[in-house]
């Protein structure tokens, strides 16, 4: 008799401990039911950025408990540091709003101006990144500058937008680091533009253009031979590109020290596409939004989406993220301060 009801307390206990969990997801499945998860995306329309958020919001919304709708606003400027500051001082921080960020506004008090950050990049909830890319520097096909070899030779006018963003700093990280004769003139916002700015002949070329992003955005101007594709810059080599003969920024980067300052920059773009929650999302809630956007990410509806629109799929979750920038942050001191001056020295 005793040792049933030993037994049989240990059953209750153990089905005492089950049962959080239940009430867990149940409270998961009554918080987002009925409710409008706002998805913002630190860009404007029509770049890869945006092209990402809207594929993540539209299949992501049907593996979070209780099915929420998700909207996406824009929310472009800065190089993504508007947006970030808006989640993480503005956005709701009770799991109803995350934001797709450009990668550079996550180390932006690391390697841009820490005078002009006021949020802690490693106290934002890690959701996860859509993909990595592999960025381009180019130029109009009828510049002088063919290639990269070309530009380390030849002054040329690039065009960017502002510190924090790809074609701003891949601009002057070509620059300062590889021996590229840039000029840059700043002002642009998004890929889009620069792209008109391109065709009309307002600039000669621009860097930071993922390859993704040209082919589903503007690929007319890979296919009608619109542009010399000069380098690629990423930790490894893209297939495709190197198929196209398209040399890595590494060949052309004998110093040491400028390669290891490149190197770090590099690292970034493994995150390319990241999605942050705002500090103090309800631990419960965040994991939950984990969870879904990793589902979403093998859910065969978003790929056949993300190869329709000729995106890169590439995923990392959201504890790789957080991983990579807290090693990106944990860089010798030198190394951070060789990157931080190549992307601030004009």
């Amino acid at each position: 008799m005793h040792r049933v009801t030993i037994a049989a307390a240990a059953a209750l206990l153990v089905t005492g401990l089950a049962a959080p969990p239940d009430a867990a997801a149940d409270e998961l499945e009554d918080f987002y039911k009925g409710r409008t998860v706002e998805v913002a995306v630190a860009a404007g329309p029509g770049g890869g950025f945006n092209a990402y958020a809207r594929l993540v919001a539209k299949h992501m919304a049907g593996h979070v408990p209780g099915k929420p709708n998700m909207i996406v606003k824009n929310m472009p400027g800065g190089g993504g540091r508007l947006a970030t500051a808006w989640v993480d001082k503005v956005a709701p921080k009770n799991g109803a709003a995350f934001l797709g960020t450009q990668p550079g506004a996550l180390v932006e008090p690391l390697l841009g101006d820490p005078e002009r950050v006021k949020y802690d990049p490693l106290k934002f909830g890690y959701i996860g990144s859509a993909s990595g890319f592999t960025n381009i520097c180019l130029t109009r096909a009828e510049s002088p500058v063919k290639t990269f070899a070309d530009l380390q030779k030849t002054e040329t006018v690039f065009g960017g937008d502002q510190l924090g963003s790809t074609t701003h700093d891949h601009a002057l990280m070509m620059k300062n680091l590889a021996g590229a004769k840039i000029r840059l003139v700043k002002g642009y916002s998004g890929t889009k533009n620069l792209v008109l700015a391109l065709e009309q002949k307002e600039i000669d070329g621009f860097c930071g253009y993922a390859w993704a992003s040209i082919m589903s955005q503007a690929p007319h101007l890979v296919k009608e031979n619109k542009i010399n594709i000069l380098v690629q810059f990423g930790l490894e080599p893209h297939a495709e590109m190197t198929k196209r003969g398209i040399p890595q920024i590494w060949d052309f980067v004998s110093d040491a020290e400028n390669r290891k300052a490149l190197e770090l920059h590099a690292a970034v773009q493994v995150f390319g596409r990241p999605y942050i929650a705002p500090p103090g999302t309800p631990k419960a809630r965040l994991a939950a939004l984990q969870k879904a956007f990793m589902a979403t990410m093998d859910d065969p509806a978003y790929q056949a989406d993300v190869k329709k629109s000729r995106l890169d799929h590439d995923p990392a979750s959201g504890e790789r993220v957080k991983k990579l920038i807290t090693d990106i942050f944990a860089q010798p001191e030198a190394v951070q301060k060789k990157a931080r001056w190549a992307i601030t020295h004009n």
